[in-house]
């Protein structure tokens, strides 16, 4: 990555900024941790892009992402999961974003694997902390 190009930095304080809440209790999933739920996989393929992201792996990123969408798409969100899915579709934009943008990612793997309205999305604004983290944020 490279952070000399125009708006590297912002973009990656986003990403960061998602990192901080996708796995606050407040957000996750009920039993979300338990591999007999349908958000299991879900949390599961967002928690392996965080992993990757921080290791500067990046060009593994799109096949999570596409593991992700999909995921999302064959499962709709049921009432305990509207939070999270809300704040997963607008990280796995950004970070469609991000990788295509800031990333060595070959545009054919970005491309062969990360959805068009994914990718179209671009940029996304950093997420409102959830309602347990608020607090612990301003202390």
């Amino acid at each position: 990555m490279d952070l000399s190009i125009e708006g590297a930095g912002e973009a990656r304080s986003v990403v960061k900024a998602f990192h901080t809440f996708l796995n606050s209790p407040g957000l996750v999933p009920e039993q979300c941790y338990r591999r007999n739920k349908v958000s299991y996989l879900l949390v599961c393929y967002v928690n392996n892009i965080i992993g990757l992201f921080l290791s500067k792996n990046y060009e593994v990123i799109p096949v999570f992402i596409a593991r992700a969408a999909k995921h999302m798409a064959d499962n709709p969100a049921s009432s305990g999961s509207v939070a999270y899915y809300a704040v997963a579709e607008k990280y796995l934009a950004h970070m469609s974003f991000f990788v295509s943008s800031f990333t060595s990612v070959p545009r054919e793997e970005i491309d062969m694997h990360i959805p068009a309205e994914l990718l179209a999305r671009g940029k996304q604004e950093p997420p409102l902390p959830p309602p347990s983290l608020a607090g612990e944020l301003d202390a």
